[in-house]
């Protein structure tokens, strides 16, 4: 899709998966990572023609997961893709050029239902079950954690990287929350 400057949406492409997606995010122009679910393979990326290819890391589990149980998100500043198993209540950051990475695990990140990139290489993470959200340095530690008010399901930050939306997805709450991020 496009969004043009009066923030009209074009449609641009539609392409046919042979798996279910819920997350995407942008690896450069044509290149695509998605987060899977019913899949046996629970991250892929899609190019623009509809080329589907595999992500290996040894970080990464093998294993298929469910509608809501993982997330991912890429962060082209550091070729790192951010993924969580939330019934594991564990981030993983793998980095791809280097086969390096981190698991976290920490009492702050409790099912982790949505990760999203932040400034810098940094990774905002969203706990579906606590109302902080935590923010990870590019080596996995916790920089800051923010109460948010809610349980979090979502996050994104904006292209100048001066506001970050968080959403839940709750039948009680329905909340999209804007906050300033400052430098």
């Amino acid at each position: 899709m496009s969004v043009s400057d009066d923030s009209s949406i074009t449609l641009l492409r539609t392409l046919s998966t042979s798996f279910c997606c819920r997350n995407i995010s942008s690896m450069n122009a044509d290149t695509f990572m998605v987060s899977t679910y019913y899949h046996e393979r629970p991250v892929r990326t899609i190019d623009l023609q509809g080329n589907v290819g595999d992500i290996q890391h040894k970080l990464l589990p093998d294993k298929s997961y469910g509608l809501f149980e993982s997330a991912c998100t890429y962060i082209s500043f550091t070729n790192t893709l951010v993924f969580s198993d939330r019934f594991q209540h564990t981030v993983y950051m793998c980095e791809l050029t280097s086969g390096e990475g981190h698991v976290i695990k920490s009492d702050k990140i409790v099912e982790p239902a949505g990760v999203g990139a932040g400034p810098a290489g940094t990774v905002f993470v969203c706990s579906e079950c606590t109302n902080p959200l935590v923010q990870l340095s590019q080596d996995g530690e916790i920089l800051m954690t923010q109460d948010t008010g809610m349980d979090s399901y979502a996050v994104s930050l904006n292209r100048d990287g001066t506001r970050l939306v968080v959403s839940n997805w709750t039948d009680q709450q329905k909340k999209i929350k804007l906050f300033h991020v400052s430098r």
